[in-house]
């Protein structure tokens, strides 16, 4: 697995946070970004959108885990599953800030399907 950040702020204690556990790299240029036509918001719309009822659940709960709300929060992210040879398997784009892939459509996008925990019987 690969992540792609914006920005250096904050990749120190999102490393201490072991909240990915794959290779990091810094696109300060955010040429990826643009290259996977992921959207900058415009000041309006960062406001409208940072204020939402479930933004504001998920900056809570990221508070919890020991993040904060430092840095480009202008720039839309997503995730890009690609296949060993390099064929796109999915792509997500957030449409807002709060957006993220639910970790089931990314073992779908995968082809892994979970078992249903065994009845203690």
């Amino acid at each position: 697995m690969v992540g792609i950040g914006l920005e250096e702020l904050g990749v120190e204690q999102f490393v201490q946070g072991k909240f990915f556990d794959g290779e990091l790299y810094i696109d300060s240029k955010k040429q990826c970004y643009t290259d996977l036509e992921m959207p900058r918001l415009g000041f309006f719309a960062i406001i409208g959108k940072l204020f939402s009822r479930i933004a504001r659940s998920r900056y809570k709960a990221a508070a919890a885990l020991g993040g904060d709300m430092k840095g480009d929060g202008y720039q839309n992210g997503g995730t890009i599953i690609v296949d060993t040879g390099g064929k796109l398997l999915h792509k997500y784009i957030q449409e807002n800030p709060a957006d993220h892939m639910e970790p089931g459509a990314v073992l779908k996008a995968l082809g892994i399907t979970q078992e249903p925990p065994a009845s203690a019987e």
